[in-house]
Parts: C-alpha cells; sequence; structure tokens
C-alpha cells in the first residue's frame, strides 16, 4: 500500500468540498471522482493492476456523486 494515494485521496476529498461549497459541482464532482479513484487505487494495489483500480473507484464515486446530486423534482 502506497501511502502517496492516500495522501491525494484525502487531497481530493478536500477540493471536492471546496469546490461543492462554492457551487462549482462539475469540477467538485471530478474532484470526488479523484478522491474515490485514488482510494480504490490504494485498497486493491495489489489485487488488480492500477488502471483497473482507479477507474473503478473513479466511476462508481461519481456515479454516488450524480446520483447524490441529481435535482429531486416535485409535482
Amino acid at each position: 500500500m502506497n501511502p502517496l494515494y492516500l495522501v491525494l485521496s484525502i487531497f481530493s476529498i478536500l477540493l471536492a468540498i471546496y469546490f461543492n461549497r462554492s457551487n462549482q459541482r462539475e469540477i467538485g464532482l471530478i474532484a470526488a471522482g479523484f478522491a474515490g479513484g485514488f482510494a480504490f487505487l490504494y485498497a486493491f494495489e495489489e489485487r488488480y493492476s492500477a488502471p483497473l483500480a482507479f477507474a473503478g473507484g473513479f466511476i462508481a464515486t461519481v456515479l454516488f456523486e450524480l446520483l447524490r446530486f441529481r435535482p429531486i423534482r416535485k409535482d
């Protein structure tokens, strides 16, 4: 486990929080994706290849954030 991936993940989380609070949701979504990618890379580095682990974490996090931030329609 490479501690650099953990540090990058924490830094990306802080960036995502900053961008989401300043109403820059698109950039916050990408930053959250990087955080998820680095977190998956940190956790699954030894079991899966690096690009596969990063892509899986990035996609999973972006999909989760899209579901979380989708507008709720009130009819």
